[in-house]
Parts: structure tokens; C-alpha cells; sequence
């Protein structure tokens, strides 16, 4: 029987205030994903018409939001034009916008604060153990999930990341391209996907509901059918750090380190 705050010890009373204040959950995540998306197509259509530039009005923005640093790996006909590589970060302001302000509205007006809800903090050994972590999920996790079926299907996973990284032809464009990959999308992906997706399946299933649907999400969001195993074995790693740690800090840095690697190994190779 759940006991009256009125006769309950301070602490105990507190605690229960606390939790009926947080009012985010599922809807939440919806709005913040679709809102999202239509953010990110309206800052980059809207940049590209400020500058003069055209798409071709063929594949559109589906080329280029939401696909920055990441692999298509779905072999297709392209006709849209090398836009200019600066205007990949940007097609990211929107997206990570609203991720931002999604998480931000949900921890503030309708829960705790982004610390207590979100566990939006971070201490100096996240970071060796995060990178270690992201750099073997990058090498040798990836490596398990696409290795046994390379031996009977030919398909490159790493194709569309390489057309990015092989216009990388300048300090510029490389620091553009380690700006959005390595920067970026840790901070703003963990915050959405580690923090408000993963606490709102939590809340409404359970732990291991909460795990696995947060890192399905997280991979499709990403539209990109082949990654989508790879993307999502990473949600789950970053899952339960989060899990284990009790803050975002070392899945943040694991997802600097599985990007990171990724980055270095196509810049190479181009």
C-alpha cells in the first residue's frame, strides 16, 4: 500500500514528490523524433536557398540529412549534385536542435533536471573507458556482426561514408567532417537516444525493453538498412554503459571512439 506523504520521513516524502513530477515518457520521444527531422529538412532546405543552391529536386535532402559521416550501404542511382561539403554539418543544426531542445523540454518543464532524469553528467575516467570501449565495438564488434556474411554477399557497408570522406580534400573539410562525426553526434545522439529514449521504454517496459527498443530506435532514425545491425549493437553497448555507469559521460566518449575510428580508417583508405 503506498504510503501518504504526510506520513513519511522528509527523505522519503521528497522522493516520492520527485517522482511524481516527472511527466516525460513515450510521447515524448515521438514528438522529439519527428520534430527532428522536419527541423533538420527546413534549416537545410532553408540554408541551401540562402546560399543558392540547388539539390536537383531528384533524391533531395534524403541524401544528405541525417546520413553525415554514416554509411548508406544500400546500392543506388544518384543523380544530386556534390553539394559543397560545408553544408553537411549544417544539415545537422535542425536535427540536433531538436534532439536538444526535445531532451531539454522533457528534463526541465516535465521532469527533474537533465542530471537527475537524463543523467546528464561526467567524470575524468569516462573518458579512457568510453574510448575503449567505442574503438572495440568499432574494430572488433562491427567486425563479427558483418564478417560472416561478406563471405556470401557483396555489398560495401562503408560505401556512401567513403563519398563524403573521399571529397574530403582539404584540412578544412576534414576538421568539417571531425566536427559533425566525432563531436557532434556523441553529444546530441547520446542526450536524445541514452538519455530520453532509453529512460522512457525504461519507464514504460522495463530495463531490458528499455535497452534493446532505445538501440532499435537509435539505429533506425539513421534510414540506412544495412547499418542498421552495426548501429544497433552500438546502442546497445552505449545502453548499458549508461546502465552500468549511471551517467551519459562514458557513452558519449565510447560514441566519440566508434566514430572516431571510422572517420580515421576512410580518410586513410582515401
Amino acid at each position: 500500500m503506498t504510503k501518504s506523504p504526510l506520513r513519511c520521513g522528509p527523505v522519503e516524502a521528497a522522493k516520492l514528490s520527485k517522482e511524481r513530477e516527472i511527466r516525460w515518457g513515450l510521447p515524448d520521444v515521438f514528438i522529439g523524433v519527428v520534430f527532428s527531422w522536419v527541423a533538420a529538412v527546413v534549416v537545410f532546405l532553408g540554408v541551401l536557398a540562402a546560399v543558392g543552391l540547388d539539390t536537383g529536386g531528384t533524391t533531395g535532402t534524403g541524401s544528405y540529412v541525417g546520413r553525415y559521416g554514416l554509411s548508406d550501404a544500400i546500392s543506388q542511382e544518384r543523380n544530386d549534385p556534390a553539394l559543397p561539403l560545408w553544408t553537411l554539418p549544417v544539415g545537422q543544426i535542425g536535427l540536433w536542435g531538436g534532439f536538444a531542445l526535445a531532451t531539454l523540454v522533457a528534463g526541465t518543464l516535465r521532469g527533474t533536471g537533465l542530471r537527475r532524469d537524463f543523467g546528464l553528467s561526467m567524470k575524468a575516467s569516462d573518458v579512457p573507458v568510453g574510448l575503449l570501449v567505442g574503438v572495440f565495438a568499432q574494430i572488433a564488434v562491427v567486425w563479427l556482426i558483418y564478417a560472416p556474411f561478406q563471405q556470401f554477399f557483396d555489398f560495401d557497408v562503408s560505401e556512401a561514408a567513403r563519398e563524403i570522406t573521399d571529397r574530403a580534400a582539404t584540412g578544412s573539410d576534414i576538421a568539417l567532417v571531425m566536427l559533425g562525426v566525432v563531436v557532434g553526434a556523441p553529444i546530441f545522439e547520446e542526450l536524445f537516444f541514452r538519455g530520453l529514449v532509453l529512460r522512457a521504454f525504461e519507464r514504460k517496459w522495463g530495463a531490458v525493453i528499455g535497452v534493446l527498443a532505445s538501440s532499435a530506435l537509435f539505429g533506425a532514425v539513421h534510414f540506412q538498412l544495412l547499418q542498421f545491425p552495426a548501429l544497433m549493437a552500438f546502442g546497445i553497448i552505449a545502453a548499458l554503459l549508461v546502465k552500468r555507469y549511471k551517467r551519459l559521460g562514458p557513452a558519449i566518449w565510447a560514441h566519440v571512439g566508434f566514430n572516431l575510428i571510422a572517420v580515421i580508417n576512410l580518410i586513410w583508405l582515401a
